[in-house]
């Protein structure tokens, strides 16, 4: 508890530091006009079977999101201090589940896992954005938990089944990855449970159950938005298995149904990224955190069972260090695997670290020690960088003579700043200009990375037409912005000039 407070409070006070990106911003734009202007509606999608842009992640992160925006506010504090919440419940829940495993918790351990869980620079990175990954995580644990309830308990079994189908149906709900994990981690306790095969089996139809309630949910909800099958197609572009998969099919479909699927097949090729699975599979590597504390509880190990290797192969804890480490391969399979889904690979890690500091106090402080350095390098993580200064942005925003009825286009940066002072904020580093029906000012990070490259571009058509005008009125040196003012030109009618003779 104490070790938790102590970084809630640090993160309340350097949340700050990181910006607004590209992600966040897609999911939150949503949730934002929806708790302040009663509208499931996006200036920060793109366009999908060629319908008008429209949220189609599950939407569940985003229901509680505006939920809590409408409660205490929609500043970038307010909205991403949600996170911090559900990381405290994860933590929560996830010590429970140990105890339920038969772990005697020490406050030696549960310190490691605390400085751990809250400290390392990739969580810390993971619950610090507005992204729902934490929330995944969260149901992931809690719906373990329905599962070891109902295979250790005779009693109440149905109750216990229902929460295995909720929590299930839930995890759809927030996030489809999440349901491959479960898998994932489904096919991992069939082949460890050996003696109990059969229960695990039928745990299967009870989370496929859960799997098919919160497809429906999901699904139901697009097609009440009329987006069912926009939600389909956003599906495939996300998995690269899936997207080759399509590929293939997609030509056969046309031959027998007797229609052109041209635009759709080359528009998967050109949302493909081009990386390998080898390539995907190596970025897993980056994880610095994970390897080390990997490589300690693999020496623990070792030095267990120096005699008897064979009998390593059979403990817990070294079969779940292994599907740690498989997690990015199993994902990759599936057809993705980025740097936000590393908390799949890093809670086993976790429940491992806790198990081995448990049993050995000579191993507790080689861990604490390793906590504290990584909790350092994650603390130093959270502190402000020197390209982007967020109060001198938030001075430059507020300076503007900006008004609730102006629409500006801005990047993702300056999103919870720019969304209260006016109705209409396009963030056209993802959302497609020919939906932009009016701008009166254009805000552009002249110095921006690739998401911000598509407003340069705007701003250049614009002052390439000849009935616009765009005026420079202020800029600012360090974060590098510029604002321009548009206007169309006058006629001459509208201007009441004279005529003038040849």
């Amino acid at each position: 508890m104490l070790l938790s407070v102590a970084f809630v409070a640090l993160n309340f006070c350097t949340l700050n530091n990181l910006l607004p990106w590209i992600d966040e911003v897609m999911l939150l734009d949503t949730a934002y006009n929806t708790a302040f202007r009663g509208m499931w509606e996006t200036t920060a999608w793109y366009r999908v079977a060629g319908q008008t842009p429209f949220s189609t992640y599950p939407p569940l992160y985003q229901w509680l999101v505006a939920v809590w925006m409408r409660l205490f506010g929609g500043s970038l504090v307010a909205a991403r201090s949600l996170n911090l919440l559900v990381t405290f419940a994860l933590g929560a829940a996830s010590l429970r589940l140990l105890k339920r495993r038969g772990m005697r918790l020490t406050h030696g351990s549960v310190a490691v896992f605390s400085l751990l869980l809250w400290g390392t620079c990739e969580m810390a990175w993971m619950y610090r954005n507005g992204r729902p990954d934490m929330l995944c995580a969260l149901l992931t644990v809690l719906t373990f938990l329905a599962i070891d309830s109902c295979l250790s308990c005779s009693r109440q079994q149905r109750a216990m089944r229902m929460a295995v189908v909720v929590c299930s149906a839930a995890l759809i709900c927030a996030g489809l990855q999440t349901g491959v994990y479960l898998l994932t981690c489904w096919t991992y306790l069939f082949i460890v449970l050996r003696q109990r095969r059969r229960d695990v089996a039928r745990l299967l139809c009870l989370v496929l159950a859960g799997f098919l309630l919160g497809g429906i949910t999901v699904s139901l909800f697009m097609f009440a938005h009329g987006r069912l099958m926009a939600f389909v197609c956003s599906v495939v572009p996300y998995s690269s298995t899936l997207s080759r998969v399509a590929q293939h099919v997609l030509p056969w479909m046309g031959e027998v149904l007797g229609f052109s699927v041209a635009r759709y097949t080359a528009k998967l090729q050109e949302l493909q990224t081009g990386v390998g699975f080898c390539q995907s599979l190596a970025s897993a590597a980056q994880y610095r955190s994970f390897y080390v504390l990997a490589a300690i509880v693999l020496a623990a190990l070792l030095c267990r069972y120096k005699q008897h290797f064979r009998r390593m192969t059979r403990d817990t804890r070294f079969q779940t260090l292994l599907f740690a480490a498989f997690v990015p391969a199993a994902m990759n399979l599936a057809g993705r695997f980025t740097e936000y889904y590393r908390w799949m690979m890093f809670l086993p890690l976790l429940g491992v670290v806790v198990s081995v500091s448990c049993r050995s106090r000579g191993w507790r402080v080689v861990f604490g020690l390793a906590a504290v350095a990584l909790a350092f390098s994650g603390v130093r993580s959270m502190l402000p960088s020197s390209d982007w200064n967020y109060s001198r942005m938030c001075e430059f925003v507020r300076r503007q003579p900006i008004k609730q009825t102006d629409a500006v286009v801005c990047p993702f940066a300056l999103f919870y700043e720019m969304k209260p002072m006016c109705e209409t904020c396009y963030f056209v580093g993802i959302y497609p200009t020919e939906y932009v029906q009016r701008v009166d000012y254009i805000i552009e990070a002249t110095d921006g990375n690739r998401t911000d490259q598509p407003i340069v571009a705007y701003r250049r058509q614009l002052m390439a037409d000849t009935t616009m005008v765009l005026k420079a009125i202020d800029s600012l040196e360090q974060p590098p912005l510029k604002i321009y003012r548009v206007k169309k030109k006058l006629s001459r009618a509208e201007n009441n000039l004279p005529q003038v003779g040849k």
